[in-house]
């Protein structure tokens, strides 16, 4: 304490402001009592450790005195520390002035500056008049900026105020610039500036959905509150986020890890597996918690841990009857707690929830309930039915017409496609609602999918880039977009640009494998994939990945191999079982293979696990020549994946196994299957189906040119409606193949070569061609050389094996045509 009777003299004063108290007061009065009770609890004992006594609170406001400035302004800046650690907005003002003190009151002008100009602060702020900025501002570690000269009610001179800087360890230094200016080129060409967040500043979170408990009409939002919180969160250009939504917010990974490890919904998930799930997808914290609902309120606690030890950082509760505000509040305290600076949450632009979203909460019901249905249930027709209800509430709600444009585009519905364009017209004209990178999500859908402009859908996410330029959001679409257009080489481009930006984000490795993979350089796959294990040497899928590798080299022990070790962490997993036998088939091990397969069978648990199997058994009947059982298992294989992937995409995928018809003298059954598929897809889609007609017309035992030649034209009209450069790949497929029923050889293995580079995923279908080509003009030498090559990589490929026995036959060599 102060002592100091009747005596007039220079102090620092201290006054202190519950931002926006009254109104508070006024619709929340419980609200109001607790800020009052913070205030008592952080202010007072803060004063008196820092040598100085608080001799006035009136209502939401205190007054103190302090000897010295500097002791009062450092003193203010540990109770904004823990003010923002308490979610308590407050306002600060230090004045150094003459005084009267008694002992119990100070009264006199340098108490009415200091209350005038704490109206000048803001919240989390501190001012200082310039007679306490003379004192401190030698001070190594003190840094301020002038608001400029300032009038003062009842005094005669202006005073000079400085905004007070600090970092949000409680030390007085110059604001740490988080953000910084970038200038940016828009799809159209235009440049434009923006704030880009530094690296060093990023954080990045797992969210799990939430567990509910109350009135099962509330359910969805164990769902919902979480994704609520995440659409607010990424307002902030600090922030990156991982939930498992799948398209609005790209969470396919964590959505298969969840399903992978046995919790399509995201409930009950241990600790130690959010954890572990949580280190996988590159976050270095995760938040979980429990909503439950009862008497109109509603009572939302949440726990944030970090994800290197576990370690509980925070637990925040929050109650209130508008779900939205909670929304709002939990997402500033995550921000809090995972150490976002209060100053830059204070700075930045951010909307309330309701703002980004719609003010409608039956909307926003309707709306989480269809991504539900969609997720879980994959029903797009129920989804879409739910959507288009969301919308007709408030038809300006952006998020949920950008969920209807990707879902309806996806439904392989006429209806539905109409009501996606029109959802992508109102999700441009809403766009401004949205947080800037969901808005650069929803221009990227509609030039990729409603207006089939792949450029300006790659602008969109290079601009998305260059405005967040640490964030590994828009280089994982980048590189998914060149990838699906055949572009390799600038998809490996941006993979090692996101492991510059964040070396630890081990993935980027996977997507490095798989795209030389799809290159068909194995070795550098295999490089990758080595690497990633070194990462991650006790996760199963680091040791199936080498198997994938090493079974696309035909080197089938060593796949066998590695797919066992996977086995020994995950001895449930039906996928590396079905591996094992599907490398025993190669290895000529039937009987084991036959085991391994029917043991895996038992232990499918999951679609996506059933889809493997089956696939898997369908290829061993198919290898030892049990084709009409090999047609039952692909069927059973395409039930299982429709239940978990888009209507379009399980629409297309039955195109792709109608040659089994023609090997059991079935070619009219597999073009009318074909015709059926064609008749299931909306147009322009079904004109894809085209690529099916023309595999069934080149099948060695059916050279069809007349069929080969519909289908061409069917995808020359598909590339009218979809100019994508992969398209291009299949008039090639199919000009190499007229060359061949031509006779003309060599300008077919001319083709066929290009297709292999353009393709090289058809590479084996297409050495096959070109050995047809070769064995029809008579150098069998270059087809032996190739049929070496096919079956030493698949020596019980029965097609590879028939073209390599037939060259061998032409080259007079009868023993090993036999023994092939």
């Amino acid at each position: 304490m102060i002592e100091s009777q009747n005596i007039r003299q220079i102090l620092a004063i201290l006054v202190t402001d519950i931002v926006d108290y009254t109104e508070v007061m006024n619709n929340d009065e419980k609200k109001a009592w607790e800020y009052l009770k913070k205030q008592r609890d952080i202010i007072p004992p803060m004063v008196t450790k820092m040598n100085g006594h608080m001799f006035k609170e009136m209502g939401d406001g205190t007054f103190s005195k302090f000897k010295s400035a500097i002791d009062a302004v450092q003193c203010a800046v540990k109770i904004q520390d823990e003010a923002s650690k308490n979610n308590l907005p407050v306002k600060i003002a230090v004045h150094l002035g003459d005084v009267m003190d008694d002992g119990i009151d100070v009264i006199g002008t340098g108490v009415n500056i200091a209350s005038r100009i704490n109206g000048l602060a803001t919240s989390g702020n501190i001012v200082v008049s310039e007679d306490v900025w003379r004192q401190i501002r030698n001070q190594s570690n003190m840094e301020a900026k002038s608001m400029g000269h300032k009038d003062i009610k009842g005094y005669h001179q202006t005073v000079e105020v400085f905004n007070l800087t600090y970092n949000p360890d409680g030390s007085i230094s110059q604001t740490v610039k988080v953000t910084e200016t970038v200038t940016v080129t828009n799809e159209d060409g235009q440049q434009v500036q923006a704030e880009a967040a530094k690296k060093d500043f990023l954080k990045k979170i797992a969210v799990f959905p939430f567990e509910f408990i109350g009135d099962d009409s509330y359910t969805h939002l164990g769902f919902g509150l979480p994704y609520g919180v995440c659409i607010s969160m990424i307002q902030d250009p600090l922030v990156e986020i991982e939930f498992p939504c799948d398209f609005e917010l790209s969470g396919w990974n964590f959505t298969n890890l969840l399903k992978d490890g046995g919790y399509p919904n995201g409930a009950n998930v241990p600790l130690p597996v959010k954890k572990k799930m949580a280190k996988e997808l590159h976050c270095s914290y995760f938040t979980f918690g429990r909503v439950q609902y009862s008497n109109g309120n509603f009572n939302v606690q949440c726990k944030v841990h970090s994800s290197d030890k576990g370690k509980l950082i925070s637990e925040i509760e929050k109650s209130g009857a508008n779900y939205f505000a909670l929304i709002d509040e939990i997402s500033e305290q995550i921000r809090l707690d995972i150490a976002i600076p209060k100053p830059h949450i204070d700075e930045i632009e951010s909307m309330l929830f309701q703002d980004i979203t719609s003010e409608s909460n039956e909307a926003y019901d309707k709306y989480v309930k269809a991504l539900l249905i969609r997720q879980c249930d994959n029903d797009y027709n129920a989804c879409i039915t739910m959507l288009k209800e969301a919308v007709s509430l408030d038809e300006t709600f952006a998020l949920a017409n950008t969920s209807l444009l990707v879902t309806g585009y996806l439904s392989n519905s006429e209806e539905h496609l109409n009501a996606s364009k029109e959802a992508a017209k109102l999700a441009i004209s809403h766009i401004y609602k949205l947080p800037t990178r969901l808005a650069f999500k929803v221009k990227h859908y509609n030039f990729k999918w409603i207006k089939n402009d792949l450029d300006k859908a790659e602008k969109v996410l290079l601009m998305w880039r260059r405005q967040y330029p640490e964030s590994i959001s828009p280089l994982r679409e980048l590189g998914q977009l060149y990838v699906h257009n055949h572009k390799y080489e600038k998809a490996l481009i941006v993979y090692e640009d996101i492991l510059k930006i964040n070396p630890e984000y081990h993935s980027a490795l996977k997507s490095i494998q798989w795209t030389y993979q799809w290159k068909g350089d194995w070795d550098k796959a295999l490089e990758y994939a080595e690497l990633y294990m070194k990462h991650y040497p006790s996760m199963a899928s680091s040791y199936s990945s080498i198997g994938v590798v090493y079974a696309s080299m035909g080197k089938y022990e060593q796949a066998k191999d590695y797919s066992e070790q996977a086995l020994m962490i995950e001895n449930d997993n039906a996928e590396h079982m079905a591996m094992i036998g599907a490398y025993d088939m190669n290895l000529g091990n039937f009987l084991e293979a036959k085991s391994q397969l029917d043991e895996a069978l038992s232990y499918c648990k999951s679609d996506s696990e059933y889809e493997e199997v089956y696939g898997a058994i369908a290829n061993y009947h198919s290898a030892i020549g049990q084709t009409r059982n090999s047609i039952k298992n692909n069927d059973l294989m395409l039930e299982y994946k429709s239940k978990h992937i888009n209507p379009l995409d399980a629409a297309f995928e039955a195109m792709f196994f109608v040659d089994n018809y023609i090997y059991i003298g079935k070619v009219d059954e597999a073009i009318d299957k074909i015709e059926r598929i064609k008749s299931n897809l909306i147009h322009p889609f079904n004109l894809a189906t085209g690529l099916g007609k023309m595999f069934v017309a080149t099948n060695q035992y059916n050279e069809d040119i007349k069929l080969l030649n519909e289908g061409l034209a069917d995808i020359d009209k598909f590339y009218e409606f979809m100019p994508h450069d992969n398209i291009l790949s299949f008039r090639v497929y199919a000009e190499g193949y007229n060359y061949l029923f031509d006779k003309q050889y060599s300008l077919a293995i001319e083709k066929f070569t290009d297709l292999i580079k353009r393709f090289p995923q058809l590479k084996d279908q297409t050495l096959r061609a070109i050995m047809r080509c070769h064995n029809k003009n008579g150098d069998f030498k270059s087809a032996i050389t190739i049929g070496e090559s096919l079956i030493k990589k698949n020596p019980y490929g029965a097609l590879g094996n028939l073209e390599a026995a037939n060259s061998y036959i032409n080259n007079n060599d009868n023993s090993k045509a036999k023994e092939i």
